[in-house]
């Protein structure tokens, strides 16, 4: 289950009903309520329950399977992130978070009557939410209940929010205003600059809904005096008043503000997908003085990996990196977070890479010059580039399109995988960039699509396979009998 979205799940009741779905998925045979029950700890009679009430959250039929003599199955058509989403929106702060970002403002008691819970439970769970608002710099009011700080942490929390857990709601997700803008957007900067930099597509959306969402409510972003001013001397400033009416076409112009048109800029570092083999002029990346900070630190970094300084074209990947990083932390050190999930399997699979670039990260004087308080994620990133120039992009030889979503260098090191799981005997291409469609599909000449998020609006002529967020060992098998089936 998502972290993030795992933390918003207060109530223990619908915990234990995640669980019991989890183990139910996992298992690889019918599962009993005993079995179950003797693992956690808890009565029989309590999980057969949690079933029933399991029935109305999850009402289409034949998502669980239940035989008298063996005992419960999942329908593997369905996915658990998906499962597990559904039953977790019954959580009275999934409840409470949505309408607070429509500001929607009730007093403790108030949600106690709407959620039918006693103050002293709310006050409980409120407690929770107070817990993940820490970790975005933010405080919560209880009177009215409000989510209070500086305006670019709360846009980063509510990124998150929907961003993570809006696969399966219907609320809050990006509707085709949102698509618009982005492809207006994607194309204005395209023409402009004679560059067609890959892009999150999924990604760009939620941080379009969500910053247009709070300035409709009138909330306004004020920017560092210091980064505007290292922001000015970029050649792409020049375009940012015909930027404006693009990214804002229903905004009121008193709102449109320089400071809102350069964040929403920045936002696009956010959402770069670093490609190798692609060549940039540095010295219009940044200014001098801290382009000297990242060539130093590469150099000291690459001799204490006892490696040798990587070509052009893969060391622009790095500078690139920490180039981004640099202007997302002068809007708020936040940007430099992955997922704990991201985290966790870097560190599980490649433990001495990743220790190696937190050493030297802690070392060097571009942490503090950098202002990165968030070294572990930092160092993350740093080991997946590493991995990915390292290992390159075999030749490419039968069609697979795909069309992965993560952030940061989570989609480099997904590119890898895909080379290391999939049939060789294939070719394969990594499109990001745009929604998928049939014509694109057709352009292509694509055989099968896969795809690690929710996608139903656009039926496709082709085979299709979706995978969970984190592909797994079972994805990439499927995968690999679906190339076979094909060829």
């Amino acid at each position: 289950m998502n972290h993030f979205f795992s933390q918003l799940v207060a109530d223990k009741k619908i915990k234990r009903q995640i669980k019991l779905l989890q183990a139910i998925y996992e298992a690889n045979y019918p599962i009993t309520l005993d079995e179950i029950a003797d693992d956690f700890g808890t009565s029989k009679r309590t999980l057969f329950r949690d079933m029933k009430d399991l029935e109305h959250v999850l009402p289409e039929d034949n998502i669980v399977e239940f035989s008298t003599v063996s005992g419960y199955t999942i329908n593997h058509a369905h996915l658990i992130e998906d499962l597990v989403a559904q039953v977790s929106e019954q959580s009275p702060l999934y409840t409470i978070v949505n309408n607070v970002y429509e500001e929607i403002f009730l007093t403790i008691d108030e949600w106690a009557d709407d959620l039918f819970l006693s103050t002293s439970t709310l006050y409980r769970y409120l407690g929770y939410l107070k817990k993940v608002l820490k970790e975005f710099k933010l405080d919560l009011t209880l009177t009215p209940v409000a989510i209070v700080g500086e305006e670019v942490n709360i846009r980063h929390f509510y990124f998150h929010f929907f961003y993570n857990t809006n696969d399966i709601s219907s609320m809050n997700r990006p509707t085709e205003k949102h698509q618009k803008i982005f492809r207006e957007s994607y194309r204005f900067f395209s023409e402009v600059t004679n560059h067609r930099v890959a892009t999150l597509h999924r990604s760009s959306l939620y941080w379009i809904m969500v910053t247009t969402k709070r300035l409709e409510q009138g909330h306004t972003i004020t920017l560092d005096s210091s980064l505007k001013s290292i922001v000015r001397h970029l050649r792409a400033y020049e375009f940012t008043p015909q930027f404006g009416p693009i990214y804002f076409p229903d905004i009121e112009k008193q709102y449109v503000t320089e400071d809102e048109i350069l964040y929403a800029t920045l936002l696009t570092l956010d959402n770069y997908v670093y490609e190798k083999g692609e060549l940039y002029e540095t010295e219009d990346l940044l200014d001098k003085e801290n382009l000297e900070v990242i060539h130093r630190f590469l150099v000291r970094a690459f001799a204490a990996l006892e490696k040798e300084l990587p070509e052009k074209e893969t060391l622009s990947l790095y500078v690139l990196y920490l180039r981004n990083l640099f202007f997302l932390t002068k809007l708020t050190p936040l940007f430099q977070k992955n997922s704990m999930e991201v985290n966790k399997l870097i560190k599980h699979r490649h433990p001495v890479i990743y220790m190696k670039w937190l050493e030297i990260l802690n070392d060097d004087p571009i942490k503090k010059k950098f202002g990165i308080e968030y070294a572990e994620d930092v160092a993350i990133n740093l080991a997946m580039f590493t991995y990915f120039s390292q290992h390159g992009k075999s030749d490419k030889k039968k069609h697979v399109l795909f069309t992965f979503d993560g952030k940061k260098a989570y989609t480099n090191y997904l590119e890898i995988l895909v080379n290391s799981f999939v049939n060789q005997n294939v070719k394969v291409t990594f499109l990001v960039n745009q929604h998928i469609t049939s014509k694109i599909i057709e352009d292509l000449d694509v055989d099968i699509v896969i795809y690690n998020y929710k996608e139903d609006s656009e039926k496709l002529d082709c085979v299709k396979y979706r995978t969970e967020r984190m592909p797994t060992e079972h994805d990439w098998e499927r995968i690999n009998n679906l190339i076979f089936d094909e060829q």
